[in-house]
């Protein structure tokens, strides 16, 4: 449980300096550019961008390396084969799934002419 909350104090504390306005995570707000409804759907756009660039890749390879480790130390044990296993093919699996999940609606609302989709970049406002 001590953890967990060090893991959420670190959080709270690091996300300040990614999801501020001088990254472009915030669309709207300054001098000449007064905050719409669009640009609501946009910053959560941005976040979900931001997460599948940014946070996404660094912890499946994270998981990647903490799997290889578990391979090596296995020591021809088959239960921890199989734990170390298991790991690869949930990241994997994982990775499948956010990507897959982010192409197919980015697709649909780009075919319903909802958004414009340049991979992985989505424009709501124009």
């Amino acid at each position: 449980m001590k953890k967990i909350k060090a893991y959420v104090i670190l959080f709270f504390l690091v996300a300040p300096f990614f999801v501020s306005g001088q990254n472009g995570l915030v669309p709207c707000g300054t001098e000449g550019n007064p905050c719409q409804l669009c640009h609501l759907f946009e910053l959560f756009a941005n976040l979900v961008e931001f997460i599948l660039i940014t946070v996404v890749p660094p912890l499946a390879a994270l998981f990647f390396v903490y799997g290889g480790i578990l391979f090596y130390t296995a020591m021809g044990d088959p239960t921890r084969i199989k734990k170390a296993r298991s790991v690869l093919v949930s990241v994997l699996i994982g990775i499948a799934i956010v990507y897959g999940a982010h192409f197919f609606i980015s697709m649909l609302l780009d075919a319903l002419g909802v958004v414009d989709v340049q991979w992985p970049n989505i424009t709501i406002c124009d």
